[in-house]
């Protein structure tokens, strides 16, 4: 009976230790016949990553990692991570630290660099080592996210009091202001509109008439090439030529026959002064005319003796032998 137990307890207890053994191995994700090696990552913060988190490539897991250390100068944080050994990495790899589960737990995923291009990867020397980035956990996104709730409570109290009736009257007048502003830039638009047809219609007009012009143009042209290589084009130019040698000549000739005129002219206008200055004196009484012109007596003799020498005169022609004897020896 004694032996029996002892039988047990030592069977219970190899169970125990293969139990703890391929648990162990299991946990580690040990393949029995397949090689491991090591990778290796820096960040400038890891989060809350521990030891035996899982290492993902494409959501599948590769391996876990080994072990976490700040390194010297407190600059970065290497991570070191075992995976199998026949899994083929993606080109530019890097390693992102997330939180893989809402219970707190974290793993490492490598991915290419291009798959996520905005965040920010630490950048190692060491050409084997990859970099690495690790995002937020959820008590920094719920940090962030009471900052956000404290703001927007004091904008949403600021907005309510500044948002009061009177705020609200105004922005109704406000609305329908630029509601009429609107209507009557429609009002101006369709005016516009109207007037820009007309005058589409007038430079379309414009531009028929032009083209008419223009033919018009390139058919006199036409002609005048027509003219100017006909067979007697050059005689012709040749008489134009003379005629307007002649009008030259005429047109100096003409010059001088001005100049001729003018100095008529000047004699004429030398000879009216005269005239208004006989005129003058002959209108203020000065010598024989004026006296004449002004003397009323005078004139009156004057025309007396005047009818008196025309009456002698008629006499003279009837009876001349009374004025006039004859004597022969």
């Amino acid at each position: 009976m004694t032996r029996h137990r002892e039988i047990l307890v030592g069977v219970v207890i190899v169970a125990g230790v293969f139990t703890a053994v391929v648990g162990t191995l299991w946990l580690q994700e040990v393949t029995l016949g397949r090689g491991t090696r090591e990778v290796e990552a820096l960040f400038d913060e890891v989060g809350s990553l521990m030891r035996g988190n899982p290492v993902k490539l494409r959501g599948v897991g590769i391996g876990r990692v080994q072990s976490i250390a700040v390194e010297p100068g407190g600059e970065a944080v290497r991570v070191r991570m075992r995976i199998q050994e026949d899994v083929e990495l993606p080109a530019d790899p890097v390693v992102i630290l997330a939180p893989e589960s809402m219970f707190g737990d974290w793993q490492a995923e490598i991915v290419c660099r291009t798959v996520y291009p905005q965040f920010d990867y630490y950048e190692p020397r060491e050409p084997e080592v990859l970099g690495g980035h690790a995002l937020p956990d959820i008590t920094r996104l719920t940090a962030a996210a009471d900052e956000i709730s404290a703001t927007l409570t004091v904008l949403t109290a600021r907005v309510e009091q500044a948002f009061t009736e009177e705020t609200a009257q105004n922005i109704s007048l406000a609305i329908d202001n630029i509601q009429e502003v609107s209507e009557r830039l429609r009002d101006l638009v369709e005016v516009q509109a109207g007037a820009f047809v007309e005058l589409a219609t007038e430079v379309e007009s414009a531009v028929v008439e032009l083209g008419g012009a223009a033919r018009s143009a390139n058919l006199a042209f036409q002609k005048v090439d027509e003219i100017l290589g006909a067979p007697g084009t050059e005689s012709l130019l040749e008489d134009v030529q003379a005629t307007v040698f002649n009008l030259r000549e005429l047109t100096q000739d003409l010059g001088s026959t001005a100049q001729g005129a003018q100095v008529l002219v000047m004699h004429a206008d030398s000879a009216f002064v005269r005239l208004d200055r006989l005129m003058a004196q002959i209108e203020s009484g000065e010598g024989a005319f004026g006296r004449l012109m002004a003397d009323e007596t005078l004139a009156i003799r004057a025309q007396d003796a005047l009818r008196d020498l025309q009456a002698l005169l008629e006499d003279f022609k009837e009876n001349p032998h009374r004025y006039v004897r004859l004597s022969i020896f």
